[in-house]
């Protein structure tokens, strides 16, 4: 599997082999959705919880005889009809956390990076040294690989690189280890930088 390769300018200057074991596999596409809607799910918070009448302190005493006062009849102060009292069919703090095997994870991460590399949607560029943390910078590179939204993989934080793209509308910066699926597959195109494409085995085999 080749793709193209590009220098600190983001200027072509080749192309570049990858390991077919990550780049070049069978895309799994149930792995994927199933990953995806994983992350999704694992970012949402747990709904609210109210409590039902065997919930709420009190209620345990009658709190009037059951006949003779003039008044409905009563058996506890926790009845939903009451003020203080629990709520009937309310909400219950749903929990949206889902759980993958690992292998599955991984497998749908070699799915996406394959789809991306089959489709020239995966190109990799030489370091950057990013010294000047400028945008206008930054801008250069990013228009010089086609432009759109970029995603750059780094093999550990470049702050120069992420201080100078943060503020380019579409592109962002990923450590390898952090790897998901849903800024893979949001990006059109994904930058991998040379040395991180040996840390990046680490986390999909």
């Amino acid at each position: 599997m080749q793709v193209r390769k590009f220098d600190k300018t983001g200027k072509e200057v080749g192309t570049f082999e990858l390991n077919t074991q990550i780049f070049d596999v069978n895309v799994n596409y149930e792995a994927v959705k199933e990953y995806l809607l994983l992350q999704l799910s694992n970012k949402r918070r747990s709904n609210a919880a109210t409590k039902t009448r065997s919930q709420v302190a009190g209620g345990g005493r009658k709190p009037w005889k059951q006949k003779g006062t003039g008044r409905a009849r009563a058996g506890s102060t926790s009845s939903p009809v009451w003020v203080g009292g629990g709520v009937a069919h309310g909400p219950t703090g749903k929990n949206h956390t889902k759980r993958m095997p690992k292998k599955v994870r991984r497998l749908a991460l070699r799915s996406i990076l394959s789809d991306k590399a089959r489709g020239g949607g995966l190109v990799v560029i030489e370091d950057l040294q990013v010294e000047t943390k400028k945008t206008k910078d930054a801008i250069a590179i990013v228009n010089n690989l086609g432009g759109g939204k970029v995603l750059f993989i780094e093999p550990d934080r470049i702050e120069g690189l992420e201080l100078s793209t943060r503020n380019i509308p579409g592109v962002k910066t990923l450590i390898y280890k952090n790897l998901n699926p849903h800024d893979l597959i949001n990006h059109s195109t994904v930058v991998v930088l040379e040395s991180a494409l040996a840390k990046i085995e680490e986390v999909v085999l």
